[in-house]
């Protein structure tokens, strides 16, 4: 999944809410940071689940065998 930012803004209050999806782990915390320099500080803040796993990373390591 590609990582997206939803934003809601309350027309009566103002109140903007941000919901960073799509990146596990606290990698969201960098892309929320970024929007939060463009718009402002939130009023709250909290992480979702999806913050609290892991965030996958593939490698591959190639070697001589030896015997």
């Amino acid at each position: 999944m590609m990582a997206e930012v939803e934003f809601t803004i309350d027309s009566a209050t103002g109140e903007l809410t941000m919901h960073v999806k799509g990146i596990a782990g606290p990698g969201c915390t960098d892309i929320a940071k970024m929007a939060s320099d463009l718009l402002g500080t939130p009023a709250k803040e909290w992480q979702t689940p999806e913050y609290y796993l892991r965030p996958q990373v593939r490698s591959h390591v190639r070697g001589k065998r030896t015997r």
